[in-house]
């Protein structure tokens, strides 16, 4: 687990939500609705919220856009001690930018995933990119969540590259988010990468993690499952099951408008289903799939009206 640097509260940790990201009828971002959504996050387990994720549509949205919602979620009084931004772009000066206004604005962290498109690209390359990023900004606190997904981004963090920045940049590498799924690469990094806090990047991998030195995990499906995995994260090995086979379920159909849909139809809320292009809302047959899935997964906690469980709420742990 990091050991959090003068200026941070408290240690990255626990179930953290990649949110997707609400859009009105021009699908244009919907910052009163995000804030209600990760509002509604807090109050159904999630320590916190992850923006600008692949399951948040990020690369939909050009750098003047993000940089808009962040201020328009700061004026509405958004939280952002539990907010972690994606701050990924191919060009290090976007990186840089969109990094610093985060930070400026109070974020916990950034989530950094690696440049894309010049795929593969070389430690050296990464390593390059980082620290030209990281010079470009200028706030004294630089937390930053590294981004594995090779299989989206065309290349990774390896250890050797994360050895190499985090001594160049000493306490501003605080975590790293694993979507690899692969437990070999999860083991590595929680058992190689000592100071740095390592999550899963689903759910599903979350016991697995905990038992190997990871602190939590970064989930997409978290939207929807936030009361399991938090259960699971408190230590409840009988709701583990049930999570698991939710995440694999729901996994195996386009994820993103799966997760828009399932908001939808549970909120009454039509409008959450949009999307931006490229992404396509389901197909007739998805759609029968999902109703397959739900009705046997039954009414996730998240939505049950007759919950008993108090979920916690405390503050980043």
């Amino acid at each position: 687990m990091t050991t959090p640097s003068q200026d941070s509260p408290s240690p990255l940790a626990g179930v953290w939500t990649a949110s997707v990201t609400p859009l009105k009828t021009d699908l244009t971002a919907d910052a009163d609705r995000l804030v209600h959504h990760m509002d509604w996050l807090a109050e159904n387990g999630s320590h916190g919220t992850v923006l600008f994720g692949t399951t948040g549509e990020a690369n939909s949205f050009s750098l003047s856009e993000r940089r808009t919602l962040l201020d328009e979620l700061a004026a509405r009084g958004a939280d952002f001690d539990r907010l972690i931004v994606g701050t990924g772009n191919t060009a290090y000066p976007d990186a840089a930018e969109l990094t610093q206004h985060a930070l400026q604005l109070g974020a916990r962290a950034v989530l950094l995933l690696p440049p894309f498109y010049y795929a593969p690209v070389s430690d050296d390359g990464l390593f390059a990119f980082t620290s030209r990023m990281l010079e470009q900004v200028s706030c004294e606190r630089k937390p930053i969540v590294l981004y594995h997904y090779p299989r989206m981004a065309g290349t990774g963090y390896s250890i050797p590259v994360i050895h190499r920045l985090m001594e160049a940049w000493p306490g501003v590498i605080e975590g790293i988010k694993d979507s690899s799924g692969d437990t070999d690469n999860l083991t590595q990094y929680c058992r190689e990468l000592e100071g740095v806090s390592v999550f899963a990047g689903s759910e599903a991998l979350l016991p697995y993690a905990l038992e190997e030195g990871g602190v939590g995990c970064i989930s997409a499906t978290a939207n929807v499952t936030s009361r399991l995995a938090r259960a699971v994260y408190d230590g409840d090995k009988g709701a583990a099951d049930r999570m698991i086979r939710t995440r694999k379920a729901v996994e195996a159909l386009p994820l993103i408008p799966a997760l828009k849909r399932i908001l939808s139809d549970a909120l009454d809320e039509p409008v959450w289903r949009a999307l931006r292009p490229p992404l396509m809302p389901l197909t007739p047959a998805n759609e029968a799939r999902l109703e397959e899935i739900l009705d046997k997964v039954g009414v996730l906690p998240n939505f049950r009206e007759d919950e008993d469980t108090e979920m916690p709420t405390s503050s980043v742990i």
